[in-house]
Formats: C-alpha cells, sequence, structure tokens
C-alpha cells in the first residue's frame, strides 16, 4: 500500500508539473505532454481501484449471518433454534465484558505519504491585525526559524578633569537580548454532516475564526499586565508569551482617583520621553470604560475640550482592548516592541484523523514571539492602591 501511493503521489507531482508548465507558457497541453497526462490519470485510477479491493472486507469464506439464518429457518428439523440480538453498534453483549479497543494512531504513518495534508496561505487578518493598524506595532511574517539577538551595551560616562589629571577608566558593558518563538494554535473538530449540511457556511465561519482566534491571543498576549492567567478551567497558568506592560505593571504610575488627570496623563508621556526616548509609534492603551471617562472629562469650564478627543490624548491615538484591564492606563513607544510570526503558518485539513467520527479536524499552527527592546519605552497607570 505505502508502494502505491508513494507512486500516486508522483504521478500527481508530475501531473502538477505539466499543469504549471502549460500555465507558465499560456498553452494547452501538446500531444506529448497529453499522452503522458493521460497515462498518469490512467495509472492513479488503478491505484485507487486496488486500494479500495484491499480495504474491503473478504466475505468468500463461510456464511454470511443472512445465509445462516435462512438455513436454519428453510431445515426439515424443528428442533433447531436461533436467538437473534439486537443491540447497538460498539456495545458488548449482556454478560460480556466490552473489548479492549487497540487504536491505531497517526504516529506509524508519519512520513509515508498515506495521509495528504492541505497547506493553505494565511489568511490576510493575522498579517494586518488590530495591533499593526491601531496601535504602530511592526508584526511581521516569514522570519527563519530559531531564535532573534539584539546586541546591546551600557553607556560610556565622560567627566570633566583638569590639566595633566588622570582619567578615570570608563567601562562599556555588553550583554545581549535573545527570544525564543513559542507555538500558537487553535483546532476545530466539526463532523462531515454539520459541513455538508451548511453548504460551505460553517467550513467558511471557521476559516475566519481560526485567523481572528490568533488576534485575539496575541492583543491578550501582548496588552496583559500580569505573567499569570486563569484559564476555563479556573486554574492558574504562567503565560508562555508576555508584552511590556508585565514589567510595567512592577513599578506603575499612581492615579489619585479612579480616573486619571490631564496632569497625571502628561507625567506618564513625560515619564517615558525623559529616558530619551523618541515617539514616533506612541499609543495609550485602555478600555473602552476608560476611554468614555476620558472623552467626557473637560480640560478646562471654558474651552469645551476634553481629554481624549478624536480617538486621541495629547494627538497620540488611543487603542482599546479589554485585556488590559479596568481601571489601567498603558502608554508606550511601539517601535521598541519587536513581533513577529516565525516559519510558514499553516492551514491544515486532516478529514482522516478523525475519519471514525466522520469528522473533520481544521487545524492552524505558527509560531509567534515577542520582545521589549527597551523597558524605559513603556510605563503603565492604575489608581493609588489597586493592583494592575
Amino acid at each position: 500500500m505505502q508502494q502505491m501511493f508513494a507512486r500516486q503521489q508522483a504521478n500527481c507531482n508530475r501531473i502538477e508539473e505539466i499543469a504549471e508548465i502549460c500555465q507558465r507558457e499560456q498553452r494547452q497541453r501538446n500531444e506529448a505532454e497529453e499522452t503522458e497526462y493521460r497515462a498518469l490519470v490512467r495509472d492513479n485510477q488503478q491505484i485507487e481501484m486496488r486500494a479500495q479491493a484491499f480495504r474491503a472486507p473478504d466475505l468468500r469464506p463461510g456464511l454470511t449471518p443472512t445465509a445462516q439464518l435462512r438455513e436454519m429457518v428453510s431445515a426439515p428439523n424443528p428442533s433447531r433454534s436461533a436467538t437473534i440480538v439486537l443491540m447497538r453498534e460498539g456495545e458488548p453483549a449482556a454478560g460480556t465484558a466490552a473489548p479492549a479497543t487497540s487504536l491505531m494512531t497517526t504516529a506509524s504513518l508519519e512520513g509515508t505519504g498515506i495521509i495528504p495534508v492541505s497547506e493553505q496561505e494565511m489568511l490576510k487578518p493575522l498579517r494586518a491585525g488590530l495591533i499593526y493598524d491601531l496601535v504602530g506595532l511592526n508584526i511581521r511574517s516569514g522570519l527563519a526559524a530559531g531564535s532573534l539577538r539584539w546586541p546591546k551595551h551600557t553607556k560610556a560616562i565622560a567627566q570633566f578633569a583638569d590639566e595633566g589629571e588622570r582619567l578615570a577608566d570608563a567601562k562599556v558593558d555588553f550583554d545581549k537580548l535573545t527570544v525564543t518563538p513559542r507555538r500558537l494554535g487553535v483546532a476545530v473538530p466539526v463532523t462531515r454532516e454539520d459541513l455538508e449540511s451548511s453548504q460551505g457556511v460553517v467550513e467558511n465561519v471557521i476559516r475566519e475564526e481560526m485567523p481572528a482566534s490568533i488576534i485575539d491571543l496575541v492583543n491578550e498576549t501582548m496588552f496583559a499586565t500580569s505573567a499569570t492567567f486563569t484559564d476555563k478551567d479556573g486554574n492558574s497558568k504562567n503565560r508562555k508569551v508576555v508584552g511590556p506592560f508585565v514589567k510595567a505593571a512592577e513599578n506603575p504610575f499612581e492615579f489619585a482617583g479612579e480616573v486619571p488627570t490631564r496632569k497625571e496623563l502628561l507625567k506618564m508621556k513625560a515619564q517615558v520621553t525623559a529616558a530619551g526616548i523618541k515617539l514616533t509609534n506612541a499609543a495609550w492603551v485602555m478600555t473602552e470604560t476608560m476611554k468614555a471617562e476620558l472623552e467626557d472629562t473637560k480640560v478646562d469650564q471654558g474651552s469645551g475640550r476634553f481629554v481624549c478627543e478624536n480617538d486621541a490624548i495629547f494627538g497620540i491615538p488611543v487603542f482599546t482592548t479589554p485585556f488590559i484591564g479596568e481601571g489601567n492606563v498603558g502608554f508606550g513607544e511601539w517601535s521598541y516592541q519587536a513581533a513577529g510570526f516565525f516559519g510558514q503558518t499553516t492551514i491544515m485539513v486532516d478529514p482522516y484523523t478523525l475519519a471514525r467520527q466522520n469528522a473533520t479536524d481544521f487545524i492552524l499552527n505558527a509560531h509567534f514571539a515577542t520582545a521589549t527592546l527597551c523597558e524605559d519605552a513603556f510605563v503603565l497607570g492604575h489608581k493609588k492602591g489597586t493592583k494592575a
């Protein structure tokens, strides 16, 4: 069977080569290509017939249950009897234990080519997500597999000295910032009945929701203020990837009230710029509730101006997300937050692994990493005495 499927795959590869040549040269198949194409198709059909014959159960030896029943009914000896027991498929007979199921896994078929995998290009929303559009974060895709490393060093310190005085030794310390991508993905199993009866609607929704769920996870990772989270079962777990506000939450900027004043927001901005950070892709991050409060907070009594106007504070855009948490306000220069997808991001449609349940598995896999290149570029504020 493996040899047959390997030959079938080779035939398919050759057919694809012929199609690519014809498409590139914008022509139909010539006589030689047509002859070769028909031969390849016939060979694949024969392989499929042999595979079907191989899978079919052999019913020739012995009698089927129906034939045995008919034989007993037509027998002249009335003392012969038969007991018919109706049960659900897979249900053990009365008084007997359920047989142990020996599962065949796909691990034994890895690399054989028997299980085809359909790999497709990643959908656009993942590459131009909410972060890129509104915060200005540069999310790259298709990065080489492995880790990323940024060499860095400390400042050299100059000094004044008198004539003839010996200068003290200055030192420049070198270090590195390394980030390793982590796998993220989503799997949606769905029955074939659901796919067929919906006439493609369910499949279209799944294909739209899978990359959208990746965007949600990246947003949650980037704007969370804690290194831990609570899963759907109520268990506390550590995040595999965190954004800049987890570190900023260790030394937060504290507000006097529930809603920051205009002066407090100015001080948050000044905390970043005072560290020597140039604002090119700066953005505020808060919840919709906090944004609404600032849109209703007047600058003064006479101008009719508000702290947040036209989705901006001090001319800097405001990005809203629930993942930063109510009562928190984040500010940062997002050009200092590197992020990217490594290797190939794939959507695989697997109709074989769940074939016994007549189901198909839709799977998206990617590798994502993010790193804060300068911690001073970000600040997180919240009310004094509360936790981020």
